[in-house]
């Protein structure tokens, strides 16, 4: 079942073996904490497996007015992520786009509290993936709303665009879409201003980078850049697999991942790297 309780600004959530090494987990763009069903059935007897809502998701505050027209709403959102990693550190991390970013930034920033990163297809974008970005924004926004006004809709329309998916992860997804601060939706800004191949290139912990071979957002090109960005970083592709790996084909998803993460112990090697600027 796991636990709750709140960390700053965050609501965090708890799970697997108290006694066990920390594995901080960072959901992606319009999912929450409890979106980790089924890795919390394959390592929580491994893990204490911790589970932020980022700022404007699930149970955790929403954006003020006044972050949200700032120049850079996305590191408040990593400031109140930090504090969570200080609370708990030092960690492994895994993080999924929006929260693979952020996880990188973690490594990059505070490489005294991160062990090892796994960044599974991180939002390190020029441009969007997915076309148009205000059409992009609109559809999320409209996807909110529909799973909030139709929970067992959308679960059924989630099921049918992605049958490989574990059963068990539908519903929070859903949920996680009708608790979202819309607002923050409505920006359009998901990622730190600072320029990912900076944050890349700043990594020193242990990182396996993870995608797939088709709808990425680290396509073949990219990853390639990736790839030399920085000599740390190790790269699997996951065939068959589109931007949210561990839900398509979560057997070799953890087939990778788990014993990575088993030969990277935590610990505390590096002194922290401030931000730039």
């Amino acid at each position: 079942m796991g636990s709750q309780r709140c960390v700053g600004r965050l609501l965090v959530h708890e799970y697997g073996d108290p006694a066990q090494p920390v594995l901080l987990v960072l959901h992606g763009l319009t999912d929450s904490g409890q979106c980790w069903t089924d890795l919390v059935d394959r390592l929580g007897s491994a893990y204490r497996i911790v589970a932020p809502d980022a700022l404007g998701h699930g149970g955790s505050d929403r954006f003020t007015v006044e972050e949200l027209a700032c120049d850079d709403p996305i590191e408040e959102m990593y400031a109140a992520t930090e504090k969570v990693l200080e609370d708990i550190g030092p960690a492994l991390v895994v993080g999924h786009s929006m929260g693979g970013a952020m996880a990188a930034a973690l490594a990059a920033r505070r490489p005294d509290l991160v062990g090892a990163v796994v960044l599974e297809d991180p939002a390190w974008l020029d441009e969007s993936r997915w076309g148009d970005e205000e059409e992009v924004v609109g559809q999320r926004v409209a996807g909110a709303r529909f799973a909030a006004a139709d929970p067992e809709g959308a679960i059924a329309q989630c099921r049918g665009e992605h049958p490989t998916w574990p059963e068990s992860e539908l519903r929070p997804w859903a949920r996680a879409k009708a608790d979202l601060d819309e607002a923050f939706l409505l920006s359009g800004v998901a990622v730190l201003g600072t320029p990912w191949r900076e944050i890349a290139a700043d990594v020193r912990p242990p990182t396996l980078v993870v995608t797939g071979d088709h709808e990425v957002i680290l396509h073949e090109v990219l990853l390639a850049e990736v790839s030399g960005l920085n000599p740390r970083f190790e790269v699997e592709v996951v065939d068959g697999a589109a931007h949210c790996a561990r839900r398509d084909r979560g057997d070799a998803f953890h087939g990778v991942v788990d014993e990575w993460l088993a030969s990277h112990p935590v610990r505390a090697a590096v002194s922290p790297r401030r931000p730039r600027g």
